[in-house]
């Protein structure tokens, strides 16, 4: 999302969706995917899930477990391609004018089989804004 000088993007919801991990044979029933929605202009090559050591903005996340003590020795053709919409009320102001990344970090899944993606849908609307609400907003005012 590249957000024009000028104006700032309201977030209305926001959706994750796990998508292709079919391909995935003799998997672990210990994974984990992590995700998150990161509010950051100035660190394009990072894909890491921010700490707090770390100084960005994170708009939301999201993680998706699955645990057990059997392997799935036929692959995940079966399973569920779960999702979750996340919907931001009317009344909250949650708006960035910081372009928005999306990073993921995928752990316990089969490193030679097809790797799982994680979609990302962010649903806003731009809104123009002064100057000074834009060099607040961008932390420089």
């Amino acid at each position: 999302l590249q957000i024009p000088r000028g104006y700032c993007a309201r977030i209305r919801k926001v959706r994750f969706a796990l998508r292709d991990i079919s391909g995935q044979d003799n998997v672990d029933f210990g994974w984990h995917i992590l995700t998150a929605c990161v509010l950051d202009a100035d660190d394009e090559n990072s894909v890491a899930i921010p700490t707090f050591e770390i100084d960005h903005d994170v708009l939301i996340d999201h993680r998706w477990e699955m645990w057990g003590d059997f392997p799935a020795t036929d692959g995940l053709t079966s399973l569920w391609t779960p999702q979750k919409v996340y919907n931001f009320d009317e009344e909250l102001d949650v708006v960035t004018v910081r372009n928005i990344r999306h990073n993921s970090l995928i752990n316990g899944m089969d490193v030679t089989g097809v790797k799982p993606q994680v979609e990302l849908t962010v649903y806003f609307t731009y809104e123009k804004i002064s100057a000074d609400l834009y060099a607040k907003l961008l932390g420089i005012s």
